[in-house]
């Protein structure tokens, strides 16, 4: 056991967030992704909001579980 490498568990739980709870904020996103693709670029389509939504939301989703483990 002391040989074992340490594990980031942050990794997996933003993993879950993201697939569990902040669903609906990558929707969104690949939403605004389809909706910008055919726009030409001289027009700097954008979807940085949805995209700060689910990092948000992720960050929101792991803090509780992730400081409990930090001893």
């Amino acid at each position: 056991m002391a040989d074992e490498e340490p594990r980031d568990i942050k990794l997996d739980l933003e993993k879950d967030c993201l697939a569990n709870n902040c669903q609906h904020k990558v929707l969104a996103y690949n939403a605004c992704l389809e909706r910008i693709k055919d726009i030409p670029s001289e027009k700097e389509p954008h979807c940085y909001h949805q995209y700060f939504d689910i990092v948000h939301c992720v960050d929101v989703c792991v803090d509780p579980k992730l400081w409990p483990t930090l001893v």
